[in-house]
């Protein structure tokens, strides 16, 4: 009886752990970091969960810290997991996607995306 109660709460504690993972980017256009040697068209971010849409978003902002007029986010229709922003013609230098997501477990996350445009 004592194996099982152990098995029981083993599991439990398992997915309880499971169940209350917070949402991460797994994959980002531009990456972290990245030097592109032209203005990309779009930023793309896919999250490891679908997000909420009222409570998701991204802007772009100059390394300066300067709001870049004309990128607009949007959670894709087909992917509620993929953020996407389409960008206007940038200039040379140092831009950041400042990004906000809603997951399932209803905790607000927040992060960055920093690239440059050479």
């Amino acid at each position: 009886m004592k194996t099982f109660s152990a098995i029981a709460m083993l599991a439990g504690a398992l997915c309880s752990n499971a169940a209350m993972a917070h949402i991460v980017v797994k994959q980002s256009v531009p990456n972290q970091g990245a030097r592109l040697t032209a203005s990309p068209p779009e930023a793309n971010i896919v999250f490891s969960e679908k997000v909420e849409k009222m409570f998701s978003s991204a802007t772009l902002n100059t390394g300066a810290g300067a709001a870049v007029p004309g990128a607009k986010s949007s959670i894709d229709a087909a992917n509620g997991a993929l953020l996407r922003m389409p960008l206007p013609a940038l200039k040379p230098g140092a831009y950041v996607i400042k990004w906000t997501a809603v997951g399932r477990d209803g905790h607000r996350r927040s992060g960055d995306i920093r690239f440059s445009v050479l």
